[in-house]
């Protein structure tokens, strides 16, 4: 039988997956009229119906018992750091040199757990993490000729913001159900969301109607919520079953299927160095498999 660890590393491994799919799907969308902001805003409503749907037929409670109102405000706040900051890192730095410093979670998370968590990661698990974190820097092969001090910071906030996600998700977990949590969670952030895509579009939405959006662009938003939806539901019942610092490495898996699908459906084409990143990220998740099921086992 697989013990709570097991399904929380599953879940994780499902979760990176499907995030994967997020960006290639915005890159789509932003090609066909719609801005990354705006995706983010519908992405945010998408999710909030339909995990908030889900939990109401399902019968959960939508509370915050007092005890878990910090980490629930941290998580929605982590949550929108991260919907936001990532993409716009992105308008000012290479995209290479944004994921290299966002995907630097999983290692911030093992040097962070014990103080978070009352334990030691063992050197292992942090050489690891460390090993999956070059894969992603060979994989990525960033260009750092052209650095801009606001990139960085946004790409860094990010990274930050997704350590404080794996957290305050494990903690607010013990309080709720991921759809509760992740439905409450995103009507939070909603209006934020709303707000900055209409500031940085001028007051208004290329999806509405009169803009500039096509109805591919609108297909590729659709994909982008159903996708994300089931992969925040996944994360956080990854957290719900295993610590953060047992899940977090299995997350270097995302860039990895956003590399391949990027191939398939963007026709991107792989370089040698990412398929040497990919394979180094691939070996370091065997790795942490292995060493998680030992240390964590029944």
């Amino acid at each position: 039988m697989i013990n709570r660890a097991g399904l929380g590393i599953a879940c994780a491994l499902g979760a990176a997956a499907l995030y994967g799919f997020v960006p290639n799907f915005a890159r789509g969308a932003f090609e066909n009229g719609v801005p990354p902001v705006e995706t983010t805003f519908f992405r945010t409503t998408i999710v909030a119906i339909l995990l908030s749907s889900l939990a109401i037929f399902r019968g959960e409670r939508f509370f915050i018992p007092l005890a878990g109102l910090p980490s629930f405000t941290g998580q929605a706040a982590a949550t929108l750091i991260i919907s936001v900051s990532y993409l716009a890192s992105i308008a000012f730095i290479p995209v290479g040199l944004a994921v290299i410093i966002f995907f630097s979670f999983p290692v911030l998370i093992m040097l962070a757990a014990p103080l978070i968590e009352g334990h030691s990661p063992g050197w292992r698990r942090i050489l690891i993490a460390l090993f999956a974190f070059a894969g992603l820097a060979v994989a990525v092969g960033p260009s750092f000729e052209s650095l801009d001090g606001r990139g960085l910071a946004l790409a860094a906030a990010s990274a930050f913001a997704c350590v404080l996600q794996f957290f305050t998700g494990r903690a607010i977990s013990k309080h709720m159900t991921p759809a509760a949590l992740g439905g409450l969670v995103h009507i939070a952030i909603w209006p934020a969301t709303l707000f900055i895509a209409l500031y940085l579009g001028g007051g208004a939405l290329a999806v509405l109607p009169g803009g500039v959006a096509t109805s591919t662009g609108y297909l590729f938003v659709l994909g982008i919520g159903a996708f994300y939806v089931v992969a925040y539901f996944m994360h956080m019942s990854s957290l719900r079953y295993a610590p953060a610092s047992v899940v977090a490495p299995y997350y270097n898996l995302e860039p990895v299927v956003t590399t391949a699908v990027a191939g398939f459906l963007l026709g991107e084409r792989l370089a040698i160095n990412q398929y040497v990143g990919g394979g180094m990220v691939l070996a370091a998740l065997l790795l942490s498999s292995f060493y998680g099921f030992r240390k964590t086992a029944a």
